[in-house]
């Protein structure tokens, strides 16, 4: 393939992904219009726009932007700009003054925060652990100052520091703070803000995914009669539907009241986490919470929160209080608990993987085995018949 042509927006959508056998990390190709833009493309298909020039007989480049981002008119925009400040007689990268000075909170809200809207469905989670952790730390601090020894300190520390439960952070939380810090520092190297990556070296903390605690079935019962006892019907019926369907706490978080239909008993879920909808089935159990659920005409949602067109989203104090009602331990427990719940009592009860994978909407039969883990007594049938064929 010529690797020198006129760019165009489709010609850069067909150019095809670096082979996973090439010694280069990205193939190159030249607009044959602007010198100096280039289109480099990486072996997992990522396209970004560069500028390629000499200045006082040394060879520099500057980035532009992911393909996406921009397209191939900005990007020929920026390139002339930069072309005739070397016409000027100066480096094109002195004119980022601002860009080279910014702050790690500058960056964050005027370029990360508007990018990953665009991008990432669970942007407002990376919104909190800027905001509640990483802004008081980062925010002033001028981002080509931030070292790898810095980032490995954030990193440790975290999990020593309390959070606002009075706990340490946990390794996955203190893993997902690690991942903002690497995602924004990528980015402010294809900006040209920074010029290494010094998030890379830092390791992530190995976790052990592998849950064993979730409820059995007579926990859930108990937890279910005191939903239905509670006096907020909205909150226990958020609760309840956890239970008795297996939805992801964000799910259920955005049902609509226009997505229950009730003649069909089907409830549509439009975004997944796999991004792929989905119906559920609503079984009497669930409709005789549903049905107690008070609807407010200014909120299109189904579990509408005290604030206007909002849904409710956090029932972590109330979850707690049912769960010491019904007199279950809530060592190690949390709201997603329930989902493993589903999960794990199906496969006891006998319910086959291939449908509990249906049922959690799981992409793969893999997550499907990580999360129903057999229950003890299950184990010890199975260990009590296997000493059987031998006596």
């Amino acid at each position: 393939m010529n690797k020198q042509f006129k760019f165009t927006d489709k010609q850069i959508i067909s150019l095809p992904p670096n082979p996973r056998n090439s010694k280069s990390t990205e193939s190159e190709y030249s607009d044959t219009q602007i010198t100096g833009l280039k289109c480099l493309i990486g072996k997992s298909g990522n396209k970004r726009f560069l500028f390629r020039y000499t200045y006082q007989g040394k060879k520099q480049s500057m980035a532009l932007g992911k393909f996406g981002d921009i397209n191939v008119a900005t990007a020929r925009k920026v390139a002339q700009k930069h072309r005739l400040t070397l016409l000027e007689g100066k480096n094109p990268k002195s004119n980022n003054d601002k860009l080279l000075h910014m702050t790690m909170g500058e960056f964050f809200k005027d370029h990360y925060l508007p990018m990953i809207k665009k991008r990432k469905k669970t942007w407002i989670d990376d919104l909190y652990r800027w905001d509640s952790i990483l802004d008081k730390r980062f925010a002033l601090m001028e981002y080509r100052d931030l070292t790898t020894i810095e980032v490995q300190k954030l990193h440790i520390e975290l999990t020593e520091t309390l959070n606002k439960y009075g706990k340490p952070y946990a390794p996955a939380t203190c893993n997902q703070v690690l991942m903002l810090l690497k995602s924004m520092t990528r980015y402010a190297k294809e900006l040209g803000v920074v010029e290494q990556d010094v998030c890379k070296p830092v390791k992530l903390y190995k976790l052990n995914n592998a849950r064993t605690r979730f409820l059995t079935k007579h926990e859930v019962k108990r937890l279910l009669a005191e939903c239905k006892r509670y006096s907020n019907k909205t909150i226990s019926g958020f609760i309840a539907t956890l239970a008795l369907t297996g939805l992801r706490r964000s799910e259920v978080s955005n049902i609509k009241v226009k997505d229950v239909d009730i003649k069909n008993r089907i409830i549509y879920i439009p975004t997944t986490k796999t991004g792929k909808p989905r119906t559920v089935h609503i079984t009497d159990h669930l409709l005789s919470f549903i049905a107690l659920v008070p609807l407010k005409r200014s909120n299109p949602y189904l579990f509408a929160s005290k604030v206007a067109g909002k849904p409710l989203r956090c029932v972590r104090k109330t979850f707690k209080k049912l769960l010491r009602r019904a007199k279950i331990d809530d060592t190690d427990v949390c709201i997603h608990t329930l989902r493993h719940s589903v999960a794990s009592n199906l496969v006891s009860s006998g319910v086959s993987l291939r449908l509990v994978q249906e049922q959690l909407a799981h992409a793969s039969i893999a997550s499907t085995q990580r999360y129903a883990k057999l229950t003890s007594e299950s184990l010890k049938r199975t260990s009590e018949h296997l000493s059987d064929l031998f006596q």
